[in-house]
């Protein structure tokens, strides 16, 4: 088969590149008000003898990420088990959060070959405890009946250096674009850090609808995810279903079970900023 990436996916990467260059630049070249009054040259980044980057409650995070095949929550390739390139794009304000995911995806027409999906969230943390509400709107460019919403409950609890476990509601009516039917979703969490910034992470969900016009199936994924300077992730993940395969997954939507690698770099503004200062 030959891979074929559209040319839709590179242009929304270069906005995002040049999104965060914009927002970025202006910060990192501050000086201090009276560097050149009193010699002693431009004071360090983001610190104007009085202000600090590190404590505003204000940051801006970009993430790149190229993956093997882009598996959904649900189980399903989205690009008929070919590579995919995507980015994440977050701005946040103490525990509010605004951005959108976008990737090429491919579902055996030409149109559409970009997802674009558009985000708000709060993400609160209370000691161990941590809350993340997140409302998606998924776009698919050029195939707008395939367009839909969906809102992410997700409350997970933190064990010191030992683990972290999850628990997740989604909603989304109109799912994949049909006004007939509703879909929910139930995922269960589990991530245990390990030696050498390595770190295990799992989870197990169940996919339901309202009609049954879709299949209701369980979905699991199982894998191991190497960070190195904070910056760089190298993931390898195992996907599968309870779906049958050779019977319902035949057409573009494959589900069986498959093993993703992907790669991701993510920097932003007071990442820069650290960066800059040798910390």
């Amino acid at each position: 088969m030959t891979i074929s990436l559209p040319r839709h996916p590179s242009l929304l990467l270069a906005t995002c590149l040049t999104v965060a260059g914009f927002a970025i630049g202006p910060a990192a070249a501050q000086e201090s008000p009276g560097s050149q009054a009193d010699g002693s040259g431009p004071a360090p980044i983001g610190t104007d003898r009085g202000w600090d980057i590190q404590d505003s409650p204000f940051d801006l995070n970009l993430t790149v990420a190229g993956t093997t095949d882009y598996v959904s929550l649900r189980g399903f390739s989205q690009t008929d088990r070919n590579p995919a390139i995507q980015a994440t794009l977050d701005a946040s304000l103490y525990d509010f959060h605004a951005g959108f995911f976008t990737s090429n995806v491919y579902f055996g027409t030409p149109e559409p070959d970009v997802e674009f999906d558009p985000f708000i969230a709060y993400r609160p943390s209370f000691g161990p405890w941590s809350i993340d509400v997140t409302a998606y709107y998924y776009f698919y460019l050029d195939n707008d009946d395939l367009n839909y919403p969906e809102v992410f409950n997700t409350v997970s609890y933190t064990f010191e250096d030992v683990a972290t476990i999850g628990a997740t509601f989604a909603y989304a009516p109109n799912y994949f674009g049909d006004d007939r039917e509703t879909g929910t979703f139930y995922k269960g969490s589990l991530s245990v850090p390990l030696p050498n910034n390595f770190e295990f992470s799992g989870s197990l969900g169940y996919q339901d609808f309202d009609k049954g016009l879709f299949d209701r199936h369980l979905v699991w994924d199982a894998g191991v995810t190497y960070t190195f300077e904070d910056a760089f992730s190298f993931d390898v993940r195992y996907h599968d279903t309870d779906l049958d395969a050779s019977t319902q997954c035949t057409d573009t939507f494959k589900c069986g079970s498959t093993v993703v690698g992907t790669l991701s770099f993510t920097t932003g503004w007071k990442a820069l900023n650290k960066l800059a200062r040798g910390n």
